[in-house]
């Protein structure tokens, strides 16, 4: 068993570092500044990481690739346009590192039965995780989950605590390696 995992990990290990080899090319020439091998892990794992080559000036998009909260009007699981350019800064990133996986999972406010806003918030998870495919996303990098209104964020009453708790947050995941043998 643990020579299995030994074996996977240097497997995993050699593949990494076979692909680092693999990049030639001068960042000066690509305009880019050198960035440490933790950043780099960061991106990988965290989603952290700017997205000034895909926009171009950083100042006037500062959309960044990483975790993220969209949120829902009440009673509603359709992706709102001004999440829209941010969703498709996570397309991007996510088309261009196949290896990266994201988590979305899907909250409502405590309104409603509990079986009512499990269903919502498995149709906001959906939502976004199709605006992601429609952009070109692979199903594979993607797992949904909906709390329904079992993890609020805001614990008042008010309209303003209700509208806090009715989101869906893009999470980006460490990769697990598992023994499935």
């Amino acid at each position: 068993m643990l020579i299995k995992k030994l074996f996977k990990m240097s497997a995993i290990a050699a593949t990494l570092l076979s692909l680092a080899a693999c990049s030639t090319a001068d960042k000066s020439e690509l305009g880019e500044t050198s960035a440490s091998p933790t950043q780099a892990d960061n991106a990988l794992t965290q989603g952290a990481g700017d997205v000034g080559s895909f926009y171009g000036d950083e100042s006037t998009h500062p959309m960044q690739v990483g975790n993220q909260t969209y949120y829902f009007d009440f009673d509603k699981s359709f992706v709102r346009d001004e999440d829209k350019p941010s969703l498709q800064v996570q397309a991007h990133y996510l088309i261009n590192h196949p290896q990266a996986k994201i988590l979305i999972t899907g909250n409502t406010d405590e309104r409603g039965s509990r079986e009512y806003n499990i269903a919502l918030g498995r149709r906001r998870a959906l939502s976004v995780q199709q605006f992601l495919i429609a952009n070109g996303v692979s199903a594979s990098q993607i797992l949904t989950v909906s709390y329904g209104a079992e993890k609020p964020v805001a614990f008042g009453h008010s309209e303003a605590d209700y509208a806090k708790n009715r989101h869906a947050d893009l999470q980006y995941q460490t990769p697990v390696i598992t023994d499935k043998m």
